[in-house]
């Protein structure tokens, strides 16, 4: 008896062994991928291929279909980040990274059969040229009931170089959005698969931080993403401008002088087999026409295919707002360290033929400079903080509610958590992560609710939480300090309003 008993056990372990592992495959384009089932009945599944390899001939192509395999696929691994130079603070990602890149990963969360969830895929930031999109894979938000899609995508010199040779090789005659063109294949993968893990293709809210919210700025306005996804999520990040097409490709000309290369087919041929580490070094020694050299491969290309022609003013084109967003920046995006002069260069740069009034608007009497406000701080962080966040996200708020579409509007003014004052990225942790213990309402937002009420119904609120009102001709604002929530109206309006009328008549 005893021994029928130690059977029948033995057989009920291997059965839910057995079960284990089929519940974490799943076929996807490709063939058959095996992920990790977690205790908590979700699974992640880490380095899924969305496109074939970025290597060899396909260096500066858009990205090609996924290469299917024989077998079952082993996605437990994390993916290597995209190619890129250490800067310090990615030393991690650089030491790893890798040309054969064009992953995503999908954590699923416990459903029932047949049950379609919200699906949130994450753009990370770092300039263009650096980051990761596993990090935001671990994140708890898929607990909300979400399926998280987290993707990489090819970075500086990889996925934003143009060049004549490269237009001319092109039957879109574009170069120059190769980075774009990996996200678009991505969301196009999530339109396919995603069913499979439990998602709804209709509900798919893109969202990014910094160069990633940027990226979902040209996703709006292409034509190629038009109906890959429903609602965005923009923290600290908009749209850059794109140059035109010739500015871009004057840089790639400028690759191939620098690199003593001949400016044509065999120029191009050559810098496709060079090692990936001398094309990082080389572009190093790249510059912008005009412009500052650390935007290098954030202002992308108006090449009339990725991204229209011409439309390279946010303040002329409502382009830009077919769907709900949710946008906001923290209050002291970026540190402005210089004296007097430097502030009224500042805004002299900033607010070219109205720089007189904007001098006024911000209380700069001669070389007196107003004293710091509590919670935007000194002038010369406001204008750096206005001219490059905050005023693009009221300007594109506008045209989204002249279109008649919801926006919801934040500032966040808490330090990261380790940090002792407001920065780019100070809201990441609050989104993504775990409040650590004892953390309260006022030491840990309730931002990722918020979030994730977003991404399942395009509306921040429940009955739980503080009232996030609608963005509407009062530009309502909700604002997050160590003090509490409040809600606002017209943040920093009249400076945003000055900046306008400047971009509005060049």
């Amino acid at each position: 008896m005893m021994n029928i008993i130690v059977k029948l056990i033995a057989l009920l372990v291997l059965t839910m062994a057995s079960f284990a592992a089929q519940s974490a495959e799943r076929r996807v384009t490709g063939g058959v991928i095996k992920g990790e089932e977690l205790s908590d009945g979700s699974a992640i599944f880490r380095s899924i291929p969305f496109a074939a390899p970025p290597t060899g001939r396909l260096r500066w192509k858009p990205p090609q279909p996924v290469l299917p395999w024989q077998g079952v696929r082993d996605v437990n691994a994390i993916a290597k980040p995209c190619m890129q130079d250490d800067e310090g603070w990615n030393a991690a990602d650089a030491a790893i990274s890798s040309e054969d890149c064009l992953y995503l990963s999908v954590h699923e969360p416990k459903h029932a059969s047949g049950e379609r969830l919200p699906v949130y895929v994450w753009i990370h930031g770092g300039s263009n040229r650096a980051g990761n999109g596993h990090d935001v894979a671990d994140s708890l938000i898929y607990q909300h009931g979400i399926v998280l899609v987290t993707i990489e995508y090819r970075l500086g010199i990889f996925g934003f170089l143009a060049s004549p040779q490269l237009t001319r090789e092109s039957p879109h005659h574009s170069s120059g959005n190769y980075a774009l063109l990996d996200q678009i294949a991505a969301l196009k993968w999530v339109q396919k698969n995603i069913a499979t893990f439990g998602g709804d293709a209709r509900n798919v809210t893109i969202g990014g931080q910094s160069a990633g919210a940027m990226d979902i700025g040209q996703l709006l306005r292409s034509p190629l993403a038009k109906g890959l996804f429903s609602k965005t999520i923009q923290e600290s990040g908009v749209l850059a401008p794109p140059r035109s097409a010739a500015d871009n490709e004057s840089i790639g000309r400028q690759l191939l002088t620098n690199l003593q290369l001949p400016g044509n087919a065999v120029g191009l041929k050559q810098l496709r087999a060079l090692p990936a580490s001398a094309l990082l070094a080389a572009s190093k020694n790249l510059k912008p026409v005009s412009g500052d050299p650390n935007l290098l491969w954030m202002e992308t290309s108006a090449d009339g295919w990725v991204i229209p022609a011409g439309r390279n003013n946010l303040y002329k084109s409502d382009d830009v707002s077919h769907v709900p967003h949710l946008v906001g920046n923290t209050t002291q995006e970026f540190i402005f360290e210089g004296n007097s002069e430097a502030v009224r260069g500042l805004v002299t740069q900033a607010y070219g033929s109205k720089a007189e009034a904007a001098l006024g608007i911000y209380g700069i009497r001669g070389e007196q400079l107003p004293p710091d406000d509590a919670k935007l701080g000194d002038v010369g962080t406001q204008v750096l903080t206005d001219w490059t966040m905050r005023c693009p996200a009221y300007q594109l708020n506008k045209w989204t509610m002249a279109n008649k579409r919801k926006v919801w509007r934040y500032e966040f003014g808490l330090p990261r958590p380790g940090s002792k004052r407001v920065e780019h990225t100070a809201e990441l942790d609050y989104v993504y992560y775990k409040p650590p213990a004892g953390a309260t309402s006022l030491s840990w937002p309730p931002l990722q609710q918020y979030w994730a009420n977003f991404i399942k119904t395009g509306d921040p609120n429940d009955s739980s939480l503080p009232h996030w009102p609608e963005m509407n001709v009062d530009a309502d604002y909700l604002l997050f300090l160590p003090s509490g929530m409040s809600t606002g109206k017209d943040l920093h309006g009249s400076h945003c309003r000055l900046l306008a009328q400047r971009f509005a008549g060049e």
